[in-house]
């Protein structure tokens, strides 16, 4: 994977930063973007120190803003090896009480954001290419009052299979991964203590999954070793496999 140009979205905090953290000790050049949050971003500089680290400002829900950050990469490295969709939010409510325009920023970073990083970033992949989706359990197996969330994630992993299908005459392959809960600072916020609890009650290998967890299996799936693998999703439970 050394020189290996990577691209992963909201790659400051959380799974997308540990992502960031991998292809780094790999050797690769990695380009992470963010929305809004500068301090986070220049922590995550400061941090990892590394001139094959490039930060760029993008909400992956405005479209302008995509091409413009995918113009800026294809400026300064010509092309991108790797591509992992990994931004997202979430606002929570039950469906009843959900405003439409909150359901609609769910649906515009979590889905449409990563339909259009796959879509532009196709033009500068190289061919035999991955792509990596970081979707949710949420998506394999949903709950009460994240609609949008459950949604969106459910979406990414039917959306992988499609892009797998068609951008494999390029030999671009295209997997999604659906951790479990993951404690972050952005998932720490969604959910009780309680509910906390229980999970982990729930979960068979007795832990939570880590930020690690997934970007190994990330770095994987990126890599020649999963050569053969497209269009599959990967739900990384602890062994929790109904709820």
């Amino acid at each position: 994977m050394k020189n290996k140009i990577a691209l992963v979205t909201g790659g400051t905090s959380g799974i997308g930063k540990e992502i960031v953290k991998e292809l780094l000790d790999k050797e690769c050049i990695v380009i992470t973007c963010y929305h809004d949050n500068d301090d986070a971003a220049n922590e995550t500089k400061e941090e990892f120190n590394n001139d094959n680290l490039f930060i760029i400002k993008c909400d992956i829900s405005n479209e302008k803003e995509v091409i413009d950050m995918f113009n800026i990469i294809k400026d300064k490295y010509g092309h991108i090896d790797y591509l992992v969709n990994n931004a997202g939010m979430f606002i929570d409510d039950f469906i009843k009480d959900f405003n439409i325009d909150n359901f609609r920023k769910v649906i515009d970073t979590n889905l449409i954001g990563k339909v259009m990083c796959t879509k532009y970033a196709y033009p500068i992949m190289s061919d035999g290419g991955a792509i990596v989706n970081i979707s949710s359990h949420l998506g394999v197996v949903p709950c009460t009052e994240s609609p949008a969330y459950c949604a969106a994630a459910a979406g990414i992993i039917n959306f992988t299979k499609a892009t797998a299908l068609e951008y494999a005459e390029r030999k671009i392959r295209a997997n999604s991964i659906c951790p479990a809960f993951t404690p972050t600072p952005l998932s720490l916020k969604g959910w009780k203590q309680e509910e906390i609890d229980q999970k982990l009650k729930d979960t068979p290998l007795c832990r939570f999954a880590t930020p690690e967890d997934t970007a190994k299996l990330c770095l994987f799936l990126l890599s020649d070793d999963a050569s053969f693998i497209t269009g599959e999703n990967i739900w990384l439970n602890g062994g929790r496999l109904n709820n």
